[in-house]
């Protein structure tokens, strides 16, 4: 959880740079800092050299070395207390599993679902 005074930072990682934009800017307007990633090995290094991440926002099919659930379920290993939520455009979360502690949120209702369900994990009012 983030501190009073500090913005809670978010890895946001999609492979389409005009999803991941648009997806960026709704979660900078509502008070997140958000670093982005295009593929797990870029949102990687940002989670290794980043100590302040709260949070990761993942597609479930990604390029790099590991895919988005695989990504997820490293990251919850590694950060227990990151809040993860994967995403994709199909309706449910059936193409792989989403990591303990973790949301599942279809792309389609990313504007309505995602800074609820964010907000919720990191405990923040």
């Amino acid at each position: 959880m983030p501190s009073q005074n500090q913005l809670p930072v978010i890895v946001l990682v999609d492979e389409e740079p005009t999803i991941r934009q648009a997806i960026a800017s709704h979660l900078r307007d509502a008070s997140f800092d958000v670093l982005e990633a295009a593929d797990s090995d870029e949102a990687l290094k940002h989670l290794e050299v980043s100590p302040a991440v709260d949070g990761l926002v993942t597609d479930a099919h990604l390029p790099g070395r590991i895919d988005g659930h695989e990504l997820a379920g490293l990251a919850r290993r590694r950060w227990p207390d990151l809040a993860v939520v994967m995403m994709s455009g199909h309706s449910d979360a059936t193409s792989g599993p989403v990591p303990p502690g973790g949301e599942f949120v279809a792309k389609p209702y990313l504007t309505t679902h995602l800074v609820p369900t964010l907000n919720r994990l990191l405990e923040r009012g």
